[in-house]
Protein backbone atom coordinates (compact mmCIF):
# COMPACT_ATOMS: atom_id res chain seq x y z
CA UNK A 1 0.00 0.00 0.00
CA UNK A 2 1.37 3.40 -0.89
CA UNK A 3 0.68 6.69 0.84
CA UNK A 4 0.70 10.14 -0.71
CA UNK A 5 2.83 12.76 1.00
CA UNK A 6 2.93 16.49 0.35
CA UNK A 7 5.83 18.64 1.51
CA UNK A 8 5.03 22.25 2.28
CA UNK A 9 7.32 25.19 2.95
CA UNK A 10 10.43 23.59 1.44
CA UNK A 11 12.94 26.35 0.81
CA UNK A 12 14.00 26.97 -2.77
CA UNK A 13 17.73 26.13 -2.33
CA UNK A 14 16.85 22.70 -0.90
CA UNK A 15 14.40 22.04 -3.73
CA UNK A 16 16.99 23.08 -6.33
CA UNK A 17 19.62 20.81 -4.77
CA UNK A 18 17.23 17.86 -4.76
CA UNK A 19 16.42 18.52 -8.43
CA UNK A 20 20.18 18.65 -9.26
CA UNK A 21 20.84 15.40 -7.43
CA UNK A 22 17.87 13.68 -9.06
CA UNK A 23 19.06 14.76 -12.50
CA UNK A 24 22.61 13.59 -11.74
CA UNK A 25 21.21 10.20 -10.72
CA UNK A 26 19.09 10.04 -13.88
CA UNK A 27 15.89 9.98 -11.84
CA UNK A 28 12.76 12.05 -11.55
CA UNK A 29 12.52 14.23 -8.46
CA UNK A 30 9.69 12.03 -7.18
CA UNK A 31 11.70 8.81 -7.59
CA UNK A 32 14.80 10.39 -6.08
CA UNK A 33 12.99 11.65 -2.98
CA UNK A 34 11.30 8.27 -2.50
CA UNK A 35 14.72 6.58 -2.74
CA UNK A 36 16.26 9.00 -0.21
CA UNK A 37 13.39 8.48 2.23
CA UNK A 38 13.51 4.68 1.88
CA UNK A 39 17.27 4.59 2.47
CA UNK A 40 16.93 6.90 5.47
CA UNK A 41 14.08 4.86 6.96
CA UNK A 42 16.11 1.64 6.59
CA UNK A 43 18.82 2.96 8.92
CA UNK A 44 18.56 2.65 12.70
CA UNK A 45 17.93 5.87 14.62
CA UNK A 46 21.15 7.60 15.64
CA UNK A 47 20.65 6.88 19.35
CA UNK A 48 20.19 3.16 18.66
CA UNK A 49 23.28 3.05 16.46
CA UNK A 50 25.36 4.90 19.06
CA UNK A 51 24.20 2.48 21.78
CA UNK A 52 25.32 -0.44 19.59
CA UNK A 53 28.71 1.17 18.94
CA UNK A 54 29.24 1.82 22.64
CA UNK A 55 28.68 -1.88 23.39
CA UNK A 56 31.53 -2.92 21.11
CA UNK A 57 34.99 -3.38 22.58
CA UNK A 58 37.46 -0.59 21.81
CA UNK A 59 39.71 -1.08 18.82
CA UNK A 60 43.38 -1.73 19.34
CA UNK A 61 45.82 0.99 18.33
CA UNK A 62 48.67 -1.51 17.93
CA UNK A 63 48.48 -1.72 14.12
CA UNK A 64 50.33 0.39 11.57
CA UNK A 65 49.55 4.12 11.33
CA UNK A 66 47.60 5.63 8.44
CA UNK A 67 50.72 6.93 6.65
CA UNK A 68 52.15 3.41 6.56
CA UNK A 69 48.85 1.93 5.35
CA UNK A 70 48.53 4.49 2.55
CA UNK A 71 52.11 3.91 1.43
CA UNK A 72 51.54 0.15 1.47
CA UNK A 73 48.32 0.52 -0.50
CA UNK A 74 50.09 2.62 -3.11
CA UNK A 75 52.90 0.08 -3.43
CA UNK A 76 50.37 -2.76 -3.76
CA UNK A 77 48.40 -0.93 -6.47
CA UNK A 78 51.62 -0.31 -8.43
CA UNK A 79 52.35 -4.04 -8.38
CA UNK A 80 48.90 -4.97 -9.74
Amino acid sequence: MSVNMHIRDLDEPTHEELVRRAEAAGMSLRAYVIDVLRRHASLPPLDTWLDEVRLRPPLSADGPDSVTLVAQGRRDSDLG
